[in-house]
């Protein structure tokens, strides 16, 4: 249902990757005249929800911030996630999602899991958010978890910091 939603938005020309032609930049989007209306729409919906109804002051910040601002308000340290990837194309996957869509789509299917297999999928589930890099991996081997487009084997679960560096001018 998701892909038919997301293929009909894209033909009438809602949203598309930014730089598509050139292999695309993942969460980065252009976004065409019905896309920017309706980008514009929710941006006055929440401006009169929350600068008018709840009398909140508005502000227009800067994008990029100091490396210090981020160091000091935790962002460094705290948002990383656990990527695994396709040992074939190297795509990479965060470990946490792809064990959860593994068994959502598990759930999904006719023929059922039994009972208890259900209670630990789901477990696993409420949990997996909070595992640590052996955790995801043993999740992994243990439900012979392996990459939802390629079927490839699924390398070791890797922190990965979601803030990364941009230079900016000359000197960096």
């Amino acid at each position: 249902m998701r892909k038919e939603c997301v293929n009909l938005l894209e033909r009438k020309f809602f949203f598309v990757q930014s730089f598509e032609i050139y292999n695309g930049v993942s969460g980065f989007y252009d976004y065409g005249p019905l896309g920017c209306a309706v980008k514009q729409n929710v941006e006055n919906f929440w401006r009169n929800h929350f600068v008018l109804e709840e009398d909140m002051l508005e502000m227009s910040c800067s994008n990029i911030m100091l490396d210090e601002v981020l160091q000091t308000s935790g962002h460094v340290d705290k948002f990383a996630d656990f990527m695994v990837k396709d040992t074939k194309s190297g795509t990479p996957r965060r470990a946490d999602k792809l064990i959860e869509e593994h068994f959502e789509a598990e759930l999904a299917k006719k023929k059922k899991p039994k009972p208890e297999v259900i209670a630990e999928m789901e477990k696993i589930m409420m949990d997996v958010e909070t595992y640590d890099a052996s955790q995801l991996d043993e999740v992994i081997t243990k439900w012979k978890i392996k990459d939802p487009i390629s079927k490839a084997e699924l390398t070791k679960a890797e922190l990965f910091n979601l803030m990364f560096t941009i230079n900016i001018g000359p000197t960096g």
